[in-house]
């Protein structure tokens, strides 16, 4: 078997609020498509007039109920609102909150393709509804053409599933169905309808990152520890955490110095200043070494260039791979990629506390659930030489065991174990307060949704967000 569109769920976190303890671990209520209203609240004439921005968390959870692994799963915004807000998503963990978010959160979103492109072609440009969300070199971005003007019949309304009835000569709603195979499809709004016909295409793409190595940007001469450094040749520069300049050169002991850009220029390491523009690759303020660079050496900088630039709202992105399809602006969208991994469940930081216990975890690994298992950290503590107890930090009493019988506690939302410990693993002598301790971690990833409401933004009683999952 293998894992299929049904077992893949969306549920809510634990904790839904407007506050910093919104978010949290997995909850239990499911995100139903098709359904207003279902993650996010109304947005009231007062929030429309002044203006808001709300957080929710979801999580993708992979539910087959034969525990097979989700592979390689992706999230990606395929249709933006049609309203005057905006919605963002961005990776969040296994159980963060609201107020964790912070800088490093970094927020993908979705527009239409802003130019035709060609099969062979390496980059593409996006109209984005602003230029508030982030591309990183080396991510993926989602191509799609699944999206044709028609005629709607008057009674749909957006988001509504349809069907083309090619004697009316139409789109008309239907009950809600998530199959877009055509003829069937969503309404989008202004006469558009998102179906997927034979001819029609869609793609994953990576990201260009070139890492441009030990340029050349200056010489020392011995003597002054400030000496004149050239502009960087490939911009603007990559501010992707872990692809920051690095600039090094020898003093005069032929000791290495180096220097680490931040994102926004300023320099650190073996230096008093230094600033660089990360847009035009000049030096605002050159390097001031903590000794001066050695005569006649080299001062290098690896760095990467950025795969991006942005003209107002609009985005042209390198790519790494060559299209393999011709995209036409009118009928394509494009979105950034979240690339959550493999979707399954997984414990770690498995600890015994014991002077002669022992458990054999690596012939009788732990087992755990796609729909049982929690995140939370769980501890055994033993009662006498064959019983004990167990808690999890997070779920409290896991009830009770002993080493003659494989032990499975059972997660009374789902009627599934929460995991099972196998009775041959269990060897050596166990005494009254020895512990065996353990993390898990649920089959899901979590996702947090950012909705941007500007001020003044015209009510809109149909409004439409489309996120979209792609796993193996």
């Amino acid at each position: 078997m293998s894992v299929t569109s049904d077992d893949m769920k969306f549920r809510k976190s634990e904790v839904v609020t407007d506050t910093v303890a919104n978010g949290g671990r997995s909850g239990y209520v499911e995100v139903l498509p098709g359904v207003k209203h279902n993650l996010f609240p109304r947005v009231t004439k007062a929030e429309r007039t002044a203006g808001v921005t709300r957080y929710r968390k979801q999580f993708v959870r992979n539910e087959n109920t034969s525990n097979e692994v989700a592979y390689d799963a992706l999230l990606y915004p395929e249709f933006p609102t049609n309203a005057g807000d905006r919605i963002l998503a961005a990776l969040g963990t296994k159980d963060d909150v609201q107020g964790d978010i912070d800088s490093t959160y970094k927020w993908a979103s979705c527009g239409p393709l802003n130019a035709n492109v060609s099969a062979g072609d390496a980059l593409v440009t996006i109209a984005m509804e602003s230029d508030d969300m982030d591309i990183l070199n080396g991510g993926l971005i989602h191509i799609a053409n699944k999206y044709e003007s028609g005629t709607i019949d008057a009674t749909a309304d957006i988001g509504d599933s349809v069907e083309y009835d090619a004697g009316l000569g139409k789109w008309m709603p239907i009950a809600y169905t998530d199959d877009i195979e055509y003829p069937k499809g969503v309404y989008i709004g202004s006469s558009m309808v998102m179906t997927k016909q034979a001819t029609d295409t869609e793609e994953w793409l990576r990201i260009a990152d070139v890492t441009h190595t030990d340029e050349d940007i200056g010489t020392g001469d011995g003597a002054d520890t400030s000496p004149a450094l050239t502009t960087l040749a490939n911009v603007p520069i990559c501010m992707d955490t872990g692809k920051l300049p690095v600039v090094t050169t020898l003093d005069a002991l032929d000791a290495t110095m180096t220097v680490n850009v931040a994102a926004d220029g300023s320099c650190s390491g073996d230096c008093s200043a230094g600033e660089l523009n990360m847009e035009t690759g000049v030096w605002t303020t050159d390097i001031t070494w903590t000794s001066a660079p050695k005569n006649l050496q080299d001062i290098l900088v690896t760095y990467h260039e950025r795969a991006y630039t942005w003209a107002g709202n609009v985005v042209t992105i390198n790519l790494d791979d060559l299209l393999a399809n011709d995209y036409l602006a009118a009928e394509t969208y494009v979105g950034v990629c979240i690339e959550l991994g493999d979707i399954e469940p997984v414990s770690e930081n498995w600890a015994e506390v014991s002077a002669a216990g022992t458990y054999d975890e690596a012939t009788y690994p732990l087992v755990l659930d796609n729909r049982g298992t929690v995140t939370d950290t769980i501890t055994i503590t033993f009662t006498n030489a064959t019983n004990f107890g167990c808690t999890g930090a997070n779920e409290g009493s896991l009830g009770s065991g002993s080493t003659g019988v494989d032990f499975a506690p059972i997660n009374p939302n789902t009627g599934q174990p929460y995991f099972t410990l196998d009775k041959d693993g269990w060897g050596g002598s166990w005494v009254l307060g020895d512990t065996v301790s353990f993390d898990i971690i649920s089959a899901g990833a979590g996702v947090w949704l950012k909705e941007i409401v500007p001020a003044l933004t015209s009510a809109e009683a149909f409004n439409l967000f489309i996120l979209s999952l792609y796993c193996e």
